[in-house]
């Protein structure tokens, strides 16, 4: 058993996470079906229960990379994106690219990561979110994909983190004030 070092009351739970997934991916499958390949970009680290969850329910031809970077320090927006890691492959230019994040908060990092990934010139490139928070980013230009609306709290688990902890969670929690 976990000691937790916030109170965490579920919000999500990981039978409703898994039930999304399947159902966007059967949409993916169908939307791409005579594609002959997507490629797909994780972010990294929040995003990498729900992309390889994701990525098992594609019954297409993908090729895969994945992004690191954050905005973030503890539970407070840095305002600024610091990239750890960039696309390595040649697997953007003329393909339909698929990115997948864990949750739209401000909207800052998406909005550098997609025009990064614009500027590599895919054939169409959408963002699909595992949660978002959409009182948090009113000027967020790009359309997008959210599985879940979480409120305008704090959520860790299935990959989101406070301080790097609570990632290995298959729930999604909100932290509660105390």
């Amino acid at each position: 058993m976990l000691k937790f070092q916030h109170n965490l009351k579920m919000l999500i739970s990981k039978e409703e996470i898994q039930e999304k997934i399947a159902q966007y991916a059967k949409e993916i499958n169908e939307k791409f079906k005579d594609e002959k390949e997507i490629s797909v970009i994780g972010v990294m680290n929040g995003g990498v229960f729900f992309f390889t969850d994701f990525l098992r329910k594609i019954d297409l031809p993908i090729k895969m990379d994945i992004i690191s970077a954050s905005s973030y320090s503890g539970t407070s927006s840095t305002r600024e994106l610091i990239f750890h890691k960039k696309v390595t492959k040649p697997i953007i230019e003329g393909k339909h690219v698929i990115i997948i994040e864990d949750i739209l908060d401000t909207g800052l990092t998406m909005e550098k990561i997609y025009e990064y990934l614009l500027d590599l010139k895919p054939k169409s490139l959408q963002i699909t979110v595992l949660a978002t928070k959409p009182m948090c980013h009113p000027d967020f230009k790009y359309e997008y994909n959210a599985l879940f609306e979480v409120p305008d709290k704090f959520i860790v688990g299935y990959g989101m983190e406070t301080d790097d902890l609570y990632r290995q969670l298959e729930d999604i929690y909100v932290i509660e004030e105390d």
